[in-house]
């Protein structure tokens, strides 16, 4: 994959990939620059210390309703006004959050902000339909999820730097910051809707594209399996500093934790990338799923038995979290490739029941992680085990082939010049 190429979308490889995850990364600033405030906005709300993880449940529900929303306009108006149009609400969210004088209208704020951040992801997904698919959509989504995992790398940092010179407000208000410089950098990137993929937005037309992607057994079943993936993973971006900080005392010290759990599904995403060249992507994903429920069940084993030592939690937690994280962008990649026409819409309806279902299938794991920090692994056991089950019922008739493969046949990877 050269960085020197120029592609459709009229930008060098590298700086396409870095545009698509800082876009996308926008979503985890919006999540994990606040987290080290929680204890202040506890104390000034009056809230007890399960509250708070509803800003994002709240925050994660709300973007299902809007990545609603975004892809069938996408389909119809073309990535790049929808894309701005989603960062105004965005914005918007984000002043709101920063400015609320009650938890209420914090929560109000945050919905908004949430349906303004599934634009970037919504959109993303759909501009890299647009221009790759197979393998090399794979490998691009990989790379785009790992640049998009360093930022809970700094974010935290971010938001605790921000607490020594000022109030949460600050912590809520840099990404606002953030997303007016991914507007004026999104000037640079070419429409990528083709002309004759343009979709009126017509019911008849919406419902055509719509029966096409719930009626397509690749693209549903691996959309559940994103879904489980999701629910198990919720938790994490919920609780984690709770189950770090409240129940095994480590006070203080969550921003590095959290960091370092990011590394780890960085690796593990960049990693995964590497083996689909080898191994194909159903491949890759297939045995990503098998290892997080066979770690799961070691999880849930040690901790109803002997109970977990932080150590001994960390490394398995992040461990799931990171092979998660790694089948996320195959799991996308499988169930968006027989959807090349309809991108926006398929991502839309697709982002919908992934962020939706997982959101709550996440909160339902949020609110029994209390004293112990089981429930996190019952949930990557059970969620994650279902989720094997669809994986296993919906490999594809052939594998897609590999960069090597399309070498040896002759062929030019789509998206190369």
């Amino acid at each position: 994959m050269s960085s020197g190429t120029l592609d459709r979308h009229g930008l060098r490889r590298g700086e396409f990939i870095a545009m698509m995850s800082i876009a996308t990364a926008t979503i985890a600033m919006s999540i994990d620059t606040v987290l080290p405030a929680f204890d202040e906005m506890e104390v000034e709300f009056g809230l007890d210390d399960t509250s708070v993880s509803l800003t994002v449940t709240i925050f994660f529900i709300a973007m299902a309703g809007g990545v609603a929303v975004y892809g069938p306009l996408a389909d119809r108006f073309g990535r790049k006004p929808i894309m701005y149009g989603s960062f105004v609400i965005f914005l918007v969210g984000a002043i709101v959050s920063t400015l609320a004088s009650s938890f209420a209208v914090f929560l109000v704020g945050r919905a908004i902000w949430g349906f303004g951040a599934a634009g970037p992801r919504t959109v993303s997904l759909a501009i890299t339909r647009d221009c790759y698919e197979g393998d090399t959509m794979a490998r691009i989504m990989s790379f785009v999820a790992a640049i998009f995992l360093i930022v809970p790398v700094l974010a935290p940092a971010v938001g605790e730097g921000l607490l020594l010179i000022g109030n949460w407000r600050w912590t809520t208000g840099v990404s606002a910051v953030l997303g007016v410089a991914v507007m004026l950098w999104f000037t640079r990137l070419n429409e990528t809707l083709a002309p004759e993929n343009v979709m009126q937005l017509r019911v008849d037309k919406f419902a055509r594209a719509s029966k096409a992607v719930v009626t397509n057994r690749q693209t549903m079943l691996f959309t559940a399996a994103a879904t489980l993936g999701y629910g198990a993973f919720f938790p994490w971006l919920g609780s984690s500093i709770r189950m770090i900080e409240d129940i095994y005392g480590r006070e203080g010290q969550f921003a590095w934790f959290f960091g370092g759990n990011a590394v780890a599904m960085a690796v593990a995403i960049l990693l995964a990338a590497k083996a689909v060249d080898h191994l194909g992507t159903y491949r890759v994903a297939l045995t990503l799923t098998a290892a997080i429920v066979i770690i799961a069940a070691v999880y849930v084993g040690i901790g109803t038995s002997s109970g977990l030592g932080f150590w001994t939690f960390f490394l398995l937690a992040s461990a799931l979290t990171a092979l998660n994280a790694a089948t996320t962008a195959l799991y996308q990649t499988l169930a968006m490739e027989p959807m090349g026409q309809i991108a926006g819409t398929a991502s839309s309806i697709t982002g919908v029941v992934i962020i939706g279902f997982g959101a709550v299938l996440g909160a339902i794991i949020d609110r029994v992680i209390d004293t112990t920090v089981v429930p996190f692994g019952v949930a990557s056991l059970v969620y994650v085990g279902i989720g094997l089950l669809a994986v296993l019922a919906a490999r594809p008739p052939r594998d897609f082939p590999s960069e090597n493969e399309l070498v040896e046949m002759g062929a030019t990877p789509r998206g190369t010049s």
